[in-house]
């Protein structure tokens, strides 16, 4: 489940330095550092460590896939958020600021 499609609040949201994985679902956010997430898909090994610290932002596809269900991204709040790609065991959700800047992981 890819939910690649951007909100009308997006459009003043840079598109990520590093480009997007081939596979990915993403969401945006209105407020906070954090205004993209991004679930590489292809990266990842269905831990669900992400849905657990964060459910509102992260769940889990049929395929066992993790992706950012479309318009609650911006329910979660920062902390969790991050805590929730922190958990990632392979890093395989990435966050960026308003300007397209990997805010995690570092590079």
């Amino acid at each position: 489940m890819s939910n690649n499609t951007q909100p009308d609040n997006a459009l003043d949201i840079a598109p990520p330095e590093d480009g997007l994985p081939e596979d990915y679902s993403q969401g945006f956010r209105t407020q906070g550092n954090v205004r993209r997430v991004v679930v590489d898909r292809q990266g990842c090994i269905g831990a669900r460590s992400c849905a657990i610290v964060s459910g509102l932002a992260f769940q889990m596809d049929e395929e066992n896939l993790a992706y950012v269900p479309e318009g609650t991204v911006d329910q979660a709040d920062e902390e969790t958020l991050k805590l929730g790609a922190q958990s990632c065991p392979v890093l395989a959700i990435h966050l960026y600021d308003k300007e397209g800047k990997k805010v995690f992981p570092e590079s």
